[in-house]
């Protein structure tokens, strides 16, 4: 079987092929405002595939405003008294010391929001039942409204979801032409108001998500393949058609995959602890996989904001589904270098992006970039990239940054160096967030960077923190795309409880885990290779929950409950003797697939780089000019060492070796570095 991934950057869009003996790559320029042409583009490069996986940036940039991606106008129907639910939130104030602070709008402005008379208790029981001449009513001044979209979102929905169907199958009769959903079709689960936030997140999404998995669907089946799958936020893919019924997992969709790839390096290496970094043209990004797992948040707000890499809660839209947990910041390679307003340096958060690119892409950029920056300070091919496919104007780059260089009274090459330090900065401080500040020692971790431009910096961001090993693997700037080719496909399915664990039998446990297992596996559309059984649980009067590993074949709720104490002990570090209370049973049905295995380099016999040296070039260090040899990649074999100062050049990306580290070519094919005496 041959498959194919494809993922779409703010850059550029990479392509990897796997035919079962060897891999291949592609990078094609992204079109942003048309991301399909881009991903047409690459498949043209992919002979006869039998599958395609793709990871699609679509979701993410819908709610960042992107041009040509415009929400739909939506409506929402909700219990009376609770018009207002979605604007209230939960009064957490994005900015605690503004005395005006902004909030985001409402998805839903006011006069599109309608209220029934209906009521479910927490416990399931029907209170009040719609009537349907008031549901009628409300369909008419819907009609009036005239929306795209009409989202139905009743109180306690989770647990009995009765009076959302009967309202919604009105809506659909009485507004043809409009799409209907009810939250617990999205969202089975309690909180009313991030319910109701993931529910009509969802819907925004649909048409858009929708029209983009036909178009991107229908490119796939005139180039031949029978299967199409889409990478979810949460590190596992689904077939495309079936994600459409939660479009809002492909918000985090394209990152997710490289720290599903890192992960998977951590296991040819025998690595546990892992960070993954990812610096491409537009973000850099860093993730963490520890013992083996990486972490994963259901603490999203989609469109939200960023303060210096950390998320600012009450910026954006709740979305209860799950997510790999990253952290980001505005540093890629076409990060814009330029001056303040205050006239001091400032890097980014712009990027010149695909169109026009750095200055030294030749495509019309005058802004210089970090990009420029490393070709003038010699560390970058300054005649081509991507195996010559991409010409790189040295002079462009130059007199982009002498531009800026004159207004702060320095050089080209000072100013190269200190913009490049800026990035390393920021990028070191997401890494810092992505650890330290979870209690992690980042000293005790491994570095996997990728990226057309994370292995270029990451040594650098690693000096910053004390990481003393970063591994660059094979194609590294399409690593992402691997990373598709790598995730097993998986549906979850979830069944609420709220319940104490003293309340709740084995056998009522075992009857909610085969109900979730049945959706699960129809939803995933195939039969599973395993199943992965969770329970969220809390103590009592707790506002969030642990995920605690259920035993299916044996749901016993006495063991559930000293497993909880355990790994609150673990977590927090103290027990208490309040009640165990389980409030969702979660159910993950997994479809596992065989990783392409990474090219072999050759036998590296004595151990002789030399035959790899292309070239000695000048490049520019914080210490000064230093001539420094450059090899290629691919002509590397098994056990070469080389110590920095290095480069190692490859058709999608470059690798740094800076002073005080050394290189060693691992037989998997990983660039392994590590600092002297680290």
């Amino acid at each position: 079987m041959t498959s194919v991934g494809i993922d779409i950057g703010g850059t550029f869009t990479d392509m990897v092929v796997w035919d079962g003996k060897r891999l291949r790559v592609k990078k094609v320029p992204s079109t942003p405002k048309e991301p399909q042409k881009g991903f047409a583009k690459a498949l043209e490069h992919a002979p006869e595939p039998d599958e395609v996986l793709h990871a699609t940036t679509i979701g993410t940039n819908a709610f960042l405003g992107q041009k040509g991606l415009e929400l739909p106008k939506m409506a929402l129907v909700t219990t009376l008294g609770f018009r207002d639910a979605i604007e209230i939130g939960r009064q957490v104030r994005p900015e605690a010391y503004t005395l005006e602070p902004e909030r985001p709008e409402p998805l839903v402005p006011r006069h599109l929001r309608f209220e029934i008379r209906e009521r479910t208790s927490p416990d399931g029981e029907i209170v009040v039942e719609p009537e349907e001449p008031e549901v009628l009513r409300v369909a008419d001044r819907i009609g009036e409204m005239r929306p795209d979209v009409v989202v139905v979102s009743f109180l306690h929905s989770y647990v009995n979801p009765e009076n959302e169907r009967k309202v919604a199958a009105i809506l659909r009769r009485e507004l043809p032409g409009v799409k209907v959903f009810a939250s617990h079709e999205f969202c089975p689960e309690y909180r009313e108001y991030e319910r109701t936030s993931t529910a009509l997140v969802n819907a925004a999404l649909y048409p858009l998500v929708s029209e983009y998995v036909s178009e991107t669907e229908r490119i796939v089946e005139e180039k031949g393949a029978s299967r199409y799958f889409l990478m979810k936020s949460d590190g596992y893919t689904a077939p495309a058609k079936r994600v459409l019924a939660k479009p809002a997992q492909l918000i985090e969709s394209g990152p997710a995959a490289g720290v599903v790839a890192s992960r998977h390096v951590g296991e040819l290496l025998g690595i546990d602890n892992v960070i993954s970094f990812d610096m491409g043209g537009t973000t850099a990004k860093a993730g963490t996989v520890v013992e083996g797992r990486y972490e994963v948040t259901k603490e999203y707000e989609v469109g939200g904001e960023t303060h210096r890499g950390r998320r600012v809660r009450g910026s954006g839209y709740p979305v209860l589904h799950r997510f790999i947990d990253l952290v980001e910041c505005s540093a890629g390679g076409g990060t814009i270098v330029g001056v303040d307003e205050a006239g001091a340096l400032r890097v980014g958060p712009e990027s010149a992006g695909a169109d026009p690119g750095p200055a030294c892409y030749g495509k019309g950029g005058e802004d210089p970039t970090i990009t420029d920056a490393n070709v003038i300070l010699g560390r970058l091919n300054p005649r081509a990239l991507l195996g010559g496919d991409m010409p790189i104007d040295a002079k462009a780059a130059q007199k982009a940054m002498a531009r800026v260089a004159r207004r702060l009274d320095t050089t080209p090459e000072r100013l190269a160096l200190a913009a490049v330090e800026a990035v390393v900065q920021e990028m070191a401080r997401i890494v810092r967030i992505a650890t330290v500040e979870k209690g992690y020692d980042p000293r005790r971790f491994t570095m996997v960077a990728f990226g057309g431009a994370g292995p270029l910096h990451a040594p650098l961001v690693a000096e910053k923190i004390g990481i003393d090993r970063v591994v660059v693997p094979p194609h590294p700037g399409v690593f992402s795309a691997y990373g598709l080719l790598v995730a097993d496909a998986a549906a979850e399915a979830v069944n609420p409880v709220m319940k104490a664990a003293s309340e709740v039998d084995g056998a009522t446990l075992s009857t909610l885990i085969e109900e979730a297992m049945r959706r699960a596996t129809r939803e995933l559309g195939m039969e599973p290779d395993h199943l992965e059984v969770t329970a969220e649980v809390r103590y009592k009067g707790q506002a969030y929950e642990l995920d605690v590993p259920l035993d299916p074949e044996d749901p016993d709720p006495a063991s559930l409950e000293e497993a909880f104490h355990a790994r609150h002990e673990e977590v927090y570090g103290f027990t208490t003797d309040e009640p165990v209370e389980i409030v969702n049973i979660r159910v993950l049905a997994i479809s596992t697939r065989e990783a392409p295995r990474f090219p072999r380099p050759p036998e590296g016999g004595e151990r002789d780089p030399d035959r790899a040296l292309v070239e000695e070039r000048s490049v520019v260090f914080e210490d000064g000019v230093e001539d420094t040899p450059v090899y290629d990649r691919g002509s590397m074999g098994v056990g070469d060492v080389v110590k920095g100062p290095a480069i190692v050049e490859e058709y999608d990306s470059t690798t740094l070796v800076p002073p005080g580290w050394r290189l060693e070519v691992h037989e998997t094919g990983c660039l392994v570095l590590e600092r002297h005496g680290g």
